[in-house]
């Protein structure tokens, strides 16, 4: 029987082998680039911003890492 902690553990380790901090992503439904800045699997959360900068500074913002996909 699996625990709880190795389902945990697996799908960590998915989420890392797709997203990772510093890589540009897309969010569904958007064309436009962000970059993420931050990752949080326990409660599957990343902290993004548009890319490229802004010049005046691009907020940051937190999605569901389910809303985010990598830049092919």
């Amino acid at each position: 029987m699996k625990t709880s902690r190795t389902l945990i553990d697996k799908e960590r380790k998915e989420i890392k082998k797709n997203i990772n901090q510093g890589d540009c992503v897309h969010i569904k439904n958007q064309e436009e680039l962000f970059q993420v800045l931050g990752i949080d699997n326990a409660y599957e959360k990343c902290w993004v911003r548009e890319w490229p900068l802004n010049p005046n500074g691009s907020p940051v913002f937190e999605i569901s890492i389910k809303q985010v996909s990598p830049n092919q």
